[in-house]
């Protein structure tokens, strides 16, 4: 048997307060039926885009970090801008950062988790990647951090092991997402003139 959800006896009105379902005309309880509905999937359409948007863009960095660490070749600019073509030649992923890139308040907690591991497990054993470490967090006079050197951090995610590391380069991530830089991630694939084609992840203008 189906359990029916009773009917709500009363709106909030624009001043918060509680106004009778009877008192309400028929035409607002059925644009503001629509208009909450809609609006409840529309944010679950844009968690999932985020959330896609920032698995794309910790995987690219894995497979460079992988392909560094085993293959000793470098993926990607110097402006943190990576473009990824499948073999065939047809697909490609682009992730590209802004050069006015600014970090979000996740990088505190990326350099805070990051100096713990370098104090506990990474001062005696590489000196190198402790230096770069600490190169990278060291800010100018205005208190910002050198972006090129931070981008480059992201070489290192599999330097330990230990889940706080893993944590200081999910925050990493997330700062550069996060951020006022716009980072953005473009797929594409080549259409029957073998130009590159934008496959959107926004829908056009109907």
């Amino acid at each position: 048997m189906i359990e029916q959800q009773e009917k709500p006896t009363f709106l909030l009105n624009a001043r918060g307060f509680q106004t009778p379902i009877d008192d309400i005309k028929p035409q607002d309880i059925l644009k503001h039926d629509l208009v909450t509905a809609l609006a409840k999937e529309a944010k679950a359409l844009s968690k999932t885009h985020y959330d896609f948007k920032r698995k794309t863009f910790t995987e690219v960095n894995n497979l460079i970090s992988l392909v560094a660490g085993e293959y000793d070749v470098n993926i990607g600019g110097a402006k943190g801008n990576v473009s990824l073509t499948s073999y065939d030649q047809k697909l490609r992923i682009q992730v590209g950062i802004a050069d006015q890139i600014s970090f979000g308040a996740e990088i505190d907690i990326a350099k805070q988790l990051i100096t713990e591991v370098i104090e506990d497990e990474l001062s005696d054993t590489n000196s190198f990647i402790t230096q770069l470490m600490r190169d990278a967090f060291e800010a100018d006079k205005q208190g910002h951090y050198n972006k090129n050197r931070i981008l480059a951090l992201r070489k290192y995610r599999d330097a330990n092991k230990t889940e706080k590391w893993e944590a200081a380069m999910k925050a990493l991530d997330e700062a550069i997402i996060c951020s006022d830089s716009k980072t953005y991630i473009t797929f594409q694939e080549r259409n029957i003139e073998g130009a590159w084609v934008q496959i959107p992840l926004v829908s056009k203008s109907l």
